[in-house]
């Protein structure tokens, strides 16, 4: 993705505002941008693991006019991989034009972070439910929602394709799913 991309002039403010209150803490903003239009900001809740966020995912342009921001769920320093994760799904949208589909694995061939099994992302929604997941505007209308990526192996993946989201969360808890550095179920 180019360090300039096209952002739709949105006067709605109510995505930024969604992401500066959800999970109830304030964020941390990172001095980098994606793509020179979207903040990342990371939260901390007490009860909950480190989220890293995109605010301006929502103003990239789709041809279904749907709006999303992004959160990856990592444990404490791998935010990098949450930031990869990130930039690649905005690259995707920016480039397609597309938001993630949900519940549907992205594969790829190869590990995209180094030194990991790491290798598919998947939207997913988050285990805190539809007060994070839905983004609503003064009236109290949807006006978009929040995807959680989920950052996967190939196993996880295929495992997610076969038998569905529910069933990979169930088996292996979303708490497992956090470390990017897990081995890959069934290599280790």
């Amino acid at each position: 993705m180019s360090d300039d991309i096209p952002v739709s002039a949105v006067s709605d403010d109510s995505f930024p505002m969604h992401v500066f209150h959800a999970l109830g803490v304030d964020p941390i903003v990172y001095e980098e941008r994606i793509g020179g239009a979207v903040m990342v900001v990371e939260k901390r809740p007490a009860d909950g693991p480190i989220t890293v966020m995109t605010s301006g995912a929502s103003r990239l342009v789709t041809d279904s006019g749907e709006r999303v921001e992004l959160a990856v769920e990592v444990v404490d320093g791998q935010q990098g991989a949450a930031l990869v994760a990130l930039r690649i799904v905005c690259d995707d949208i920016a480039t397609h034009r597309r938001v993630p589909p949900m519940l549907a694995p992205w594969r790829n061939d190869a590990p995209f972070l180094t030194g990991t099994a790491i290798s598919a992302i998947m939207a997913t929604p988050s285990r805190w439910g539809d007060a994070f997941d839905e983004v609503r505007n003064d009236n109290g209308h949807v006006v978009g929602h929040v995807r959680t990526l989920r950052l996967l192996t190939d196993r996880e993946a295929a495992a997610a394709t076969a038998d569905g989201w529910e069933s990979l969360r169930d088996a292996l808890g979303l708490d497992a799913l956090l470390d990017v550095e897990r081995p890959d179920p069934g290599t280790s």
